[in-house]
């Protein structure tokens, strides 16, 4: 089936999407690429974690092709691709993007959010991020990942 191929199976990516909600506390977050969705998720809990019901959860769907109702539950508003939310977040999650970055949507996402959560393994997000903002970097076993603090939070 192609949506087994689609599906997120990287168990740190998890782990720090959910960890650094946890720590952050953020009132707003914008998940770009819907990771929750591409891991398969049913709720808004998995590695031991959970996202707050009172945590607004948003989502910019990069696999439109993949269309079950309970993203609908799990995500408090879903955007297309096409059509950016011109929105203030606490925290955007910019992790698992398998096609080449585009430039467009790192400056959208720097626009938009406070704090940025990135794979840091990937040399082209890593260089926009740390040339612009001041960043901190996350390991989670043998993976790295950043947040850009692009506003201040």
């Amino acid at each position: 089936m192609k949506l087994f191929g689609q599906v997120t199976t990287d168990a740190d990516e998890m782990f720090v999407y959910f960890e650094v909600i946890r720590q952050l506390h953020p009132n707003c977050v914008l998940d770009y690429g819907m990771l929750l969705k591409r891991m398969g998720a049913i709720t808004r809990q998995a590695v031991h974690c959970t996202i707050q019901k009172e945590t607004r959860l948003e989502g910019v769907d990069i696999c439109p092709q993949i269309q079950l109702p309970i993203y609908h539950t799990i995500y408090d508003q879903i955007y297309p691709a096409a059509q950016l939310p011109q929105k203030s977040y606490d925290l955007a999650i910019f992790l698992g993007q398998a096609n080449p970055v585009d430039g467009t949507v790192l400056d959208y996402l720097s626009a938009h959010a406070s704090v940025i959560l990135f794979d840091a393994d990937i040399a082209e997000i890593t260089n926009y991020f740390t040339k612009r903002f001041s960043c901190q970097s996350l390991s989670v076993d043998h993976r790295m990942f950043g947040l850009a603090h692009c506003k201040g939070m």
